[in-house]
C-alpha cells in the first residue's frame, strides 16, 4: 500500500497519542506506589502532546482532508498538509526538549508559539468553509462554529504562554466536537435532523463553562451544555447502529458527571471530560474517521466495531475517578493500563480492518 500525503497527519496523531499516553500510564502507576519507570520530566508535557499533538493532528486532518473533500471537492494542498504536520511535530519535540533538557528550558514558551502558527494555517484554509460549497450549499452553523473554535483556540494558546490553565486547552477538542455535532452526529444516526440552533446554544454554554472555571458557576454552564446538547441530538432515542449509540450515550454520561465533579475534584473533572467524554465520542463517531479514509483512498470501507475497547476504557476510567475523589484500593492500580489498552485497541482494531480492505481493493484494481 502506497502511503499518501493525506495519511501523514493521521499517522502522526497516532504516534503522538502513544507518546503522550505511555508516560501518563507509568506516572499514574507511580503515584499509586507501583515501581514503574520514572518519567517525571516527560510527563510534564503529557497534557500538551495529547491536546495540541494528538487532537490537533486529528482535527487538522479532518479539516484539511475530509471536510475539504466534502465542501470543495478536493483536499488541501500537499504543501499545506505537510507544513501543518511539521509544525505540530516540531512543537511537540520542542515541548519535550524544554522539559527534559535543562539547558533548553529557555524554549519553554516557544512550542505554544509554533502551535499558534499551525492554528493560523488551519484558519487560513478554513476560509473556504465560509463560502458556498461545490454543490451551492450555504455555510451553516456547523461551518461557522468550526472556524470560530479555531479562532478561540488561538487566544487560548497565547494565554497559556502567560498562565498554565490546562482546562482551557481542553476546550479546543471539546468545542470542536460540539461544532461537528451540530451536523455530523445526524450522519451517524441515519441522517436524522439535528437541532443546530440548540446545539449552538450548548456550544456557547460549554465555552462559558471553560472560561468561568474554577468558579462554581462553571458547573451550571457545563450542566446547561449537557442538557441542551442531549436535547439537540436526542441520543437516548436515537435509531440506527447500536455501537455508536452506546459510545455516545456513555460520553454524555461522563459529560454530566464532569459538571458535578467540577465542584468536587479537579482531577475527576478533568479526566471525566478528557478521557470519558472525548474518547468515548471518538469511538462513537468513527464514521468520521471512515469519511477521512474514504476521501483519501476512494474506497468504501466497512468496519466491524469491537466492544472490548469501550469496556476497558470506561472500567479503567471509573477506577481512576474513584482514586481521584479520595479512595485507594490495590485494584485501582489497573486504572491507567486499562484506559491505555482500551484506547490503543480501538485504533488497532479500526486500522487493521481499514488497511486490509485498502490493500485488497488495490490488488483487485491491479488485476483488472
Amino acid at each position: 500500500m502506497r502511503l499518501r500525503i493525506e495519511m501523514i497527519l493521521m499517522l502522526e496523531g497516532m504516534i503522538l497519542l502513544l507518546l503522550a499516553g505511555i508516560p501518563a500510564v507509568l506516572m499514574f502507576m507511580n503515584l499509586q506506589g507501583f515501581n514503574a519507570i520514572q518519567v517525571p520530566n516527560f510527563f510534564a508535557v503529557h497534557w500538551f502532546i495529547t491536546i495540541f499533538g494528538f487532537f490537533l493532528a486529528l482535527i487538522g486532518n479532518e479539516i484539511l482532508v475530509a471536510l475539504s473533500m466534502e465542501w470543495s471537492g478536493k483536499v488541501a494542498s500537499k504543501s499545506l498538509i505537510l507544513s501543518f504536520g511539521i509544525l505540530v511535530l516540531f512543537s511537540t519535540l520542542i515541548a519535550i526538549a524544554s522539559k527534559t533538557i535543562t539547558s533548553l528550558s529557555f524554549m519553554d514558551p516557544y512550542f505554544y508559539y509554533i502551535t499558534f502558527i499551525a492554528l493560523l494555517l488551519l484558519i487560513y484554509h478554513s476560509r473556504i468553509y465560509l463560502k458556498f460549497s461545490r454543490f451551492g450549499l450555504r455555510p451553516t452553523s456547523y461551518n461557522y462554529l468550526i472556524v470560530f473554535t479555531l479562532v478561540v483556540t488561538t487566544f487560548i494558546v497565547i494565554f497559556e504562554t502567560l498562565k498554565f490553565s490546562p482546562w482551557l486547552s481542553l476546550a479546543f477538542p471539546v468545542l470542536m466536537i460540539f461544532a461537528v455535532m451540530a451536523r455530523d452526529i445526524g450522519l451517524v444516526f441515519r441522517g436524522r435532523f439535528i437541532n443546530s440552533k440548540a446545539m449552538t446554544a450548548a456550544y456557547f454554554a460549554m465555552l462559558f463553562g471553560f472560561l468561568s472555571y474554577p468558579y462554581p458557576i462553571a458547573s451550571i454552564f457545563f450542566f446547561i451544555a449537557w442538557a441542551i446538547s442531549l436535547y439537540a441530538t436526542r441520543l437516548i432515542s436515537a435509531k440506527g447502529s447500536l455501537y455508536p449509540k452506546i459510545c455516545l450515550n456513555i460520553a454524555w454520561v461522563w459529560l454530566l458527571l464532569a459538571s458535578i465533579f467540577s465542584l468536587i475534584s479537579y482531577d475527576a473533572f478533568i479526566h471525566s471530560i478528557s478521557v470519558g467524554y472525548l474518547f468515548n465520542t471518538v469511538f462513537g463517531v468513527d464514521v468520521v474517521l471512515m469519511d477521512l479514509l474514504m476521501a483519501t483512498f476512494s474506497v468504501r470501507l466497512k468496519i466491524k466495531p469491537s466492544y472490548i475497547p469501550i469496556l476497558l476504557l470506561n472500567l479503567g476510567l471509573l477506577m481512576r475517578i474513584i482514586f481521584d475523589i479520595g479512595f485507594s484500593f490495590p485494584v485501582l492500580l489497573l486504572a491507567a493500563p486499562l484506559q491505555g489498552v482500551g484506547i490503543i485497541s480501538f485504533f488497532f482494531n479500526t486500522f487493521r480492518q481499514v488497511f486490509s480492505q485498502i490493500i485488497k481493493d488495490e490488488k483487485a484494481t491491479l488485476i483488472r
